[in-house]
């Protein structure tokens, strides 16, 4: 595989383009027009935010029907990058979704929000080695 790129439904681009603009998150211009905008993770994964019209052009299901219930996780490589963007996301208008899971404690720190057109994103850090299963 070369690339990533993740496609969720949106309702309003500009609106959109303004969250992910307050987290700090590079638009790329390239794959951004009428309908559409996308943003870059990393060098190697984008997130394809597409108005419903649009996003009903890939696939053979109305975007009312996707279920938005993943949760897509970014991770960093400190408990303040965690908090920075956390906190970025609160003030754009997402809400926090952040459980306490005493379970993962042990060896990640974690934050997640619901973004403003409802996909929920996960950040977090490992703060020790994974336990072996």
């Amino acid at each position: 595989m070369k690339n990533t790129y993740i496609n969720l439904p949106i309702r309003n681009v500009a609106a959109t383009d303004k969250f992910f603009s307050s987290l700090g998150m590079k638009k790329n211009e390239q794959f951004s027009g009428p309908g559409g905008t996308n943003v870059i993770i990393n060098e190697n994964t984008y997130v394809m935010l597409l108005e419903d019209n649009r996003f009903a052009g890939f696939i053979d299901a109305n975007p009312e029907v996707i279920n938005n219930n993943q949760i897509l996780c970014l991770q960093f490589d400190t408990k303040a990058e965690v908090d920075s963007f956390f906190n970025k996301a609160i003030a754009a208008g997402a809400t926090d979704m952040t459980k306490p899971d005493p379970e993962s404690a042990a060896f990640m720190y974690d934050k997640a929000f619901r973004d403003i057109n409802g996909h929920i994103w996960q950040m977090f850090v490992f703060t020790a080695e994974m336990p072996k299963a």
